[in-house]
């Protein structure tokens, strides 16, 4: 190039030379440019300040780059760039300074299932340090054990560094961030995307469990097949973000790099089985039928492809996506094609597959490179599946009826035909009785079965007695499972003081649904024990309230006009046994404190709404009724955005403090057939309050039977006493 120009310089006129020289330095300083690290370039992709080349036949060692680096770089033109399905090595170059103070960052770089990430810092042609990553190393030898393809860098003052990247892939497509992250970001982010994933994650497990008890009270294959399907895709998100390399298979090299293409086989092979099993088209069509069964042989050959290695599984990549592609598509057109036909086709789960089928095209189209953005197509799977669950569970539903009314059609016929067949259909009859019992029973022993996970929720009365030794719960759900459960746990303050958590929580309903909202609500109390920022009982309903909020949707389902009334009530109170101090907050319902008359004064001062019965004063004591917030948990209007009250109430050795949801003081009875009320629920416990808890435990039992005097309860019930 020097030749060229002086022989330019050599001919032109003076204004042509400035021109020349002006336009060398432009080149220069484009070839040239640096990745800078101010605030501009931190915690976000910057690939479009590096260049790349490609190195098809592994031909190139960094050594012999450094030395007489001769490829054919070309300049990123994106922020986050994507390679094409490639089994060639990239080389990516580029060069780094940092104008300010010195600093340590951690560089993120290509996607978690990338098969080699090999960075190597180089100076004045030698390579000052190397550091590797990759799903094809074991996880403890990557130079740092994240499920992401991260490097630890430090920069002096000043200081400017050159590096190469080496990334390998046997076919898969290669998405390039380059992202400087300063660690205190990072790791919040990390936190967030943890957050979400185990959300996510959670859910899809939740379906699955959900949808097999389905499956074996009806014992229709559709429900198998979606079992299977949302499976598959939970191991296929699990295998795209790194995890399964991570935690399943830290050193099985092969079975990390196999995960990916066969669960995404998987995924594609059971959503189209369960589709076609669902709209019935081996029985609607068999031109139909006989297209998406070779779209599964297909699959199943590409699945036999991957386990090649080599040509053969790289082949596999585009492959599998074209054919995934095809195949989601032809689900939606075989939707229209039916419904055009007269068939009825569940709205629901037609909603369901193009939530579900948009997401997916989204995601293949990103993997065939037809979207620069590759966040988008990384999400598009996540956000849809989670979309397309409410859907389908609602088509599932409609499945049921659907069966229902089935079902009373054959039922009518038989009747029109009863007096010429009516020992057939007696006969008949009675096998459908035998069915129905056999799937009655069927259906008991499923919510026994949950029975038996609500049970494993709970804590165990050795735990009770751990955290709050003198006290008692009184637990009687109205059905097999309950929507009422209580909540027991020790923690400790920043200032090293044990607090006794307990809780009596009142979820909408009772039976199974009561029971789903218990499964939530106690995981959410649980989290919230082992989250740094939550301090308070004010702050641990605040979190439930939001986890309420976000798992089931409220907002948006408020927003579309359908009402919601799934919600909790309870009450959460922490004793601090060192400042011999009561943490309360109430979600609608109040607590019950029995204290002596002495300390009257004392809770007359207390800043807390209150009622103080003093019927037993001259006995001694005296009984507070301590209110919670007015609203439940789940609420949605104008006090969403408020936050939740804690009290901090004054407590003496030998105070009694009682929680209980409303099932004891609603139960009818008594000789007017009248709920028991909350003024004699008061009186009992005044009488009772100088006995032990075992004691108080068969009083309060031994009451409510007498009250009840052979009748049914009427919703769960839960009283809690504890003794400080």
């Amino acid at each position: 190039m020097e030749k060229d120009t002086s022989s330019i310089l050599r001919n032109k006129n003076l204004l042509t030379r400035i021109a020349i020289v002006l336009l060398s330095f432009c080149w220069i300083g484009v070839s040239q440019s640096q990745i800078i690290l101010d605030n501009s370039n931190l915690n976000t992709s910057v690939s479009d300040k590096a260049k790349k080349a490609e190195d098809p036949d592994y031909s190139s060692t960094i050594e012999e780059i450094i030395k007489s680096d001769d490829l054919n770089y070309s300049q990123i033109d994106k922020p986050l760039d994507i390679i094409d399905f490639t089994s060639s090595r990239w080389i990516i170059k580029f060069e780094v300074q940092n104008p300010g103070e010195a600093r340590s960052l951690l560089f993120e770089t290509a996607r978690p299932i990338t098969d080699r990430a090999d960075l190597y810092e180089v100076d004045e042609n030698k390579v000052v340090q190397r550091w590797n990553n990759g799903d094809m190393i074991p996880f403890d030898e990557k130079s740092k054990e994240h499920r992401k393809n991260l490097f630890k860098l430090d920069f002096e003052k000043g200081e400017t560094k050159s590096f190469y990247l080496f990334l390998e892939s046997d076919g898969e497509v290669i998405n390039l961030p380059m992202i400087f992250w300063e660690k205190e970001k990072f790791y919040q982010t990390d936190y967030r995307n943890n957050l979400f994933h185990g959300f996510y994650f959670g859910v899809l497990a939740l379906v699955v469990f959900i949808f097999f008890f389905f499956y074996l009270l009806l014992k229709e294959i559709s429900f198998l097949y979606y079992i299977l399907y949302v499976a598959f895709q939970f191991l296929l998100q699990f295998s795209l973000e790194g995890f399964t390399h991570q935690y399943f298979f830290p050193n099985q090299l092969y079975l990390t790099n196999a995960s990916v293409l066969l669960s995404a086989a998987g995924t594609v092979f059971f959503v189209i089985l369960y589709a076609t099993s669902f709209l019935k088209i081996k029985e609607r069509s068999k031109g139909w039928n006989n297209y998406f069964n070779y779209i599964l042989l297909g699959l199943s050959i590409i699945t036999v492809m991957v386990l090649i290695p080599g040509v053969t599984k790289a082949i596999s990549y585009p492959i599998i996506n074209l054919l995934s592609l095809v195949g989601t598509v032809s689900i939606i057109i075989a939707i229209f094609y039916f419904r055009r036909k007269g068939y009825a086709v569940n709205n629901a789960f037609s909603l369901g597959f193009i939530i579900l089928i948009a997401g997916a095209v989204i995601f293949i189209l990103g993997n065939l490179g037809v979207f620069g953005d590759a966040n988008i197509s990384q999400m598009s799977l996540k956000i849809s599946s989670g979309l397309e669950i409410l859907a389908l569970s609602i088509s599932m539903a409609g499945k049921y009826k659907e069966l229902q009314e089935e079902k009373e059609k054959a039922q009518e016929k038989a009747l029109e035909n009863l007096e010429t067949i009516v020992a057939q259909r007696t006969e008949k009859i009675e096998e459908q009785r035998e069915k129905i019992e056999e799937q009655h029973k069927d259906m008991l022993d499923s919510i026994k079965y949950a029975q038996r996970i609500q049970g494993a929720i709970l804590p165990t009365e050795e735990h009770v007695k751990e955290v709050i030794p003198e006290s008692f719960i009184y637990y009687q759900p109205r059905d097999i499972v309950s929507g009422d459960f209580y909540f027991v746990e020790n923690v400790t303050t920043k200032r090293g003081d044990k607090v006794s958590l307990f809780a009596a929580v009142d979820c909408t309903g009772h039976g199974v649904p009561g029971a789903f909202m218990s499964f939530l609500g106690n995981n959410y109390l649980m989290q919230s024990t082992k989250i740094d920022h939550i301090n308070t009982t004010g702050e641990a309903l605040d979190f439930l309230n939001q986890g309420i909020f976000k798992s089931l949707r409220i907002e948006e389902y408020v927003k579309r006009g359908v009402p919601i009334r799934d919600g909790m009530d309870l009450t959460l109170s922490g004793i601090n046994h060192t400042a011999q101090k009561l943490y309360f907050s109430g979600a609608k319902n109040p607590i019950l404190i029995i204290t002596d008359a002495k300390n009257l004064e004392e809770w007359e001062n207390v800043d807390a709404e209150k009622k103080i019965m003093t019927e037993s004063i001259e006995e001694g004591k005296i009984l507070i009724e301590v209110k919670g917030d007015r609203r439940p948990i789940g609420l949605y209007g104008k006090f969403s955005d408020e936050h939740f009250t804690t009290h901090v109430l004054p407590i003496h050795k030998g105070d009694l403090i009682y929680s209980y949801s409303d099932g004891y003081i609603d139960q009818f009875g008594g000789p007017r057939n009248k709920k028991f009320g909350t003024k004699r629920f008061k009186r009992l416990l005044l009488e009772i309050c100088n006995s032990s808890m075992d004691e108080q435990y068969n009083k309060i039992s031994n009451t409510l039977e007498e009250w009840k005097d052979g009748r049914e309860n009427l919703d769960d019930i839960l009283v809690m006493g504890v003794r400080v």
